[in-house]
């Protein structure tokens, strides 16, 4: 399995490795390190290998090399080395950063390769760069892979995949039409180990006189953070006694610029930045929340998210408001679960209707709780996961 991103922090990952070899299969993840850590470890029974250069010039010249080519040379080298020491049945690699890569170590070693597409990743990244400081923008690495070159690398991802698995129905939908997919695919969904999330010990943040409205998790443009910020004077009009809470961290550039939103409209008293936290404590926040808010913006990178976050929400018996986004108005509204907002209604209006009715906010989180038990949770998943697992190896076989 090979991820461009460090193994540990990333959730979805962890997840389907470590479920994968619940079920009685190897795994051998190849993940992004960094000069400090070890270059291999084990963590539950996934084999970890951590890839990185010897020195920062060496990384330099290797991340350019990829940028001209979409081959990072030390990442073909390490995992030549694994796939030369091992018995192995599949490449299985996540988003499309690797895409060249894994597909040509496939073919090298005459195995199938499963692509594992969690966005629609050129318009992610086109979104995520409005955020970066010149000299981010100006780096190789970026300035030499514009869109229009995403854009293609996504083409190929999905038209040399033997299998492909995308996080909803939607998301399968547009790869199938933009690129006429006709392979092996699954719909494996974002969503937690409720199991997992219930052992989580609970902190006491305070805020016992505050209505609480939080959002938690990555803070980049498109996720539409400022729109939350916009729409506290309108609530606290309403609600004199509120708190944001906003959990998560992003770029000095983007994060500076959300802080002097809050300025700029009087609400920095009102507004609480509480930088990265461990995925441990995260239940301490939903804890404290009264309202968990998702304001996406609108754009072709988001229309069809299925962030972690709202079923994380769900698990933890609080009310959700989101973006009348496609997918997370599909399940919000099906589950009962909370509130949608956009033309017909306001984030400030969707977040007083529900201050306003204890008893339906309660019966909201009960009704998310009993749909992450019954259907969004990580065990429905796995066996999808290993399905498409077992299919692509024993055609190969």
């Amino acid at each position: 399995m090979i991820t461009n991103h460090k193994y540990e922090p990333d959730i979805r990952i962890r997840r389907e490795a470590e479920g994968l070899v619940k079920a009685g299969h190897n795994v051998h993840i190849a993940c992004r390190g960094q000069y400090v850590d070890d270059a291999s470890g084990e963590i539950n029974g996934v084999k970890i290998t951590r890839i990185c250069a010897n020195s920062k010039i060496i990384h330099n010249i290797a991340e350019r090399i990829y940028a001209a080519t979409w081959y990072q040379p030390i990442w073909l080298l390490k995992l030549r080395e694994i796939l030369n020491h091992g018995s192995f049945d599949l490449i299985y690699y996540h988003d499309i950063e690797h895409a060249r890569l894994a597909t040509k170590l496939a073919n090298w070693y005459d195995l199938p390769v499963l692509a594992d597409l969690h966005e629609m990743y050129p318009q992610a990244a086109k979104l995520w760069r409005q955020s970066a400081s010149l000299a981010t923008r100006l780096d190789p690495k970026m300035l030499f892979t514009p869109t229009w070159r995403l854009k293609r690398l996504e083409r190929f991802a999905v038209t040399h995949a033997d299998g492909l698995i995308t996080i909803n129905n939607e998301l399968l939908n547009y790869f199938v039409e933009q690129y006429s997919y006709d392979g092996i695919s699954k719909v494996i969904r974002n969503v937690p180990d409720l199991e997992r999330l219930d052992r989580m010990q609970i902190k006491n943040l305070g805020y016992e006189d505050e209505f609480v409205i939080s959002y938690i998790g990555g803070f980049t443009p498109q996720r539409g953070i400022e729109r939350a910020i916009k729409a506290m004077p309108d609530i606290l009009r309403s609600i004199p006694k509120t708190r944001l809470l906003l959990v998560g961290d992003s770029s000095d550039n983007y994060m500076s610029s959300l802080q002097t939103l809050c300025e700029e409209i009087g609400v920095f008293d009102h507004v609480e930045f509480t930088g990265w936290v461990d995925f441990e404590s995260i239940r301490s926040y939903y804890e404290v929340s009264d309202v968990t808010i998702i304001p996406y913006h609108s754009t072709q990178a988001s229309i069809y998210a299925l962030p972690n976050k709202l079923i994380q929400s769900m698990a933890f018996r609080t009310p959700v408001v989101v973006s009348n986004l496609p997918t997370m108005d599909r399940i919000v509204t099906e589950t009962g679960s909370g509130l949608t907002f956009g033309e017909d209604r306001s984030l400030a209006d969707a977040v007083i209707e529900l201050y306003n009715n204890k008893s339906r906010r309660q019966d909201m989180g009960d009704r998310g709780r009993e749909a992450v038990e019954a259907k969004y949770n990580i065990k429905e998943e796995l066996a999808s996961l290993q399905n498409i697992v077992e299919s692509l190896s024993k055609n190969h076989v």
